[in-house]
């Protein structure tokens, strides 16, 4: 049986967002390893392939066109089938859109991310997102998806309710 492979290609925001903490023991300042690719490989230890490769590590709201640009060749010249994008939920929506837009056949592009990072903080619903965004390829046609509090939804039928936290 062939594993399904996912390949993220990063955009920033927060479910990446690396915390810099103090280790009173040592007395000196750590880093908390809070990519995905740690997550995945050290937590999960999941029964799919994947590769990752950064295209930018912005808060979304500085994410620009050039950015959105460079997300396209990554996610052409990619050889998978399933694309991952962890993006700052900001304008996820706009960077879904803009992809969108753009008619690129024959992928599944998945956009997620999270309020809270992934790693160091018990109430991240960034793991939640994750796996629901990568559960999701099995189920979904080519096109432009964003995958966030449990639902699966088309570019352009989505937006965050910044009063709830959520999409809908």
């Amino acid at each position: 049986m062939t594993k399904t492979h996912v390949h993220i290609i990063k955009m920033g925001g927060t479910i990446e967002f690396i915390d810099p903490s103090y280790d009173a023991f040592n007395k000196k300042l750590l880093k908390l390893d809070s990519t995905i690719d740690s997550y995945l490989h050290n937590l999960i230890q999941p029964h799919f392939n994947f590769s990752s490769e950064p295209i930018a590590a912005k808060d979304s709201r500085d994410i620009t066109d050039d950015d959105r640009d460079k997300l396209i060749k990554a996610i052409e010249q990619s050889p998978h089938e399933n694309i991952l994008i962890p993006h700052g939920t900001f304008t996820m929506a706009q960077t879904a859109q803009y992809l969108d837009a753009k008619n690129i056949s024959g992928k599944k592009i998945i956009l997620t991310g999270s309020m809270v990072p992934i790693m160091g903080f018990a109430a991240s619903d960034a793991g939640f997102n994750l796996g629901f965004a990568i559960a999701s390829f099995q189920s979904i046609e080519p096109g432009v998806y964003l995958s966030m509090n449990g639902g699966i939804f088309k570019s352009d039928e989505v937006a965050k309710n910044v009063d709830l936290l959520r999409f809908e």
